[in-house]
């Protein structure tokens, strides 16, 4: 995106991966959701539409939750792979973390000491992402929650 689709422009190279990585989460959740509602059986649609459901309302009530709990496991990954996917923006002069660990270990030549510390802070990012959607996972989805957390939710 950067060298080719805007090679013109004189957009900065942030917008521009904001631009590529939306890009690609968007087509990501797209088939993610696709698959999900493609795995629910259509007589949930049709009896929707037989208690007198429209079609959006069938869609919402209906075919959407159980679609939910199919892709969120797959989504929690999604995001997490987002995360690290972002590590590759510094090769078009964006200063993200990897690049400045590099930057570093080109200025003091220690090799070990950057690299570990911008692992562990993707580690610690992505544990937060991954605890973040969780939690979401289970304030959408009620039978992911278990019994203590149902009962102490009233």
């Amino acid at each position: 995106m950067f060298y080719i689709v805007f090679s013109d422009s004189s957009i900065d190279g942030v917008y521009i991966s904001i631009i590529a990585f939306s890009i690609i989460e968007t087509f990501s959740i797209y088939s993610m959701l696709n698959t999900g509602i493609d795995a629910i059986d259509k007589g949930q649609t049709e009896a929707g539409l037989a208690l007198g459901y429209t079609n959006n309302q069938t869609l919402f009530k209906f075919v959407l939750p159980q679609a939910l709990k199919i892709i969120m496991p797959s989504y929690k990954n999604d995001v997490v792979s987002l995360l690290k996917s972002t590590s590759v923006v510094g090769y078009i002069t964006v200063q993200d973390l990897t690049r400045v660990s590099d930057i570093i270990r080109s200025r003091t030549y220690e090799a070990f000491f950057p690299l570990i510390v911008s692992a562990i802070i993707y580690f610690v990012l992505a544990w937060l992402l991954s605890f973040i959607v969780e939690k979401i996972q289970k304030a959408i989805l009620p039978n992911e929650k278990t019994k203590e957390e149902i009962l102490n939710q009233y």
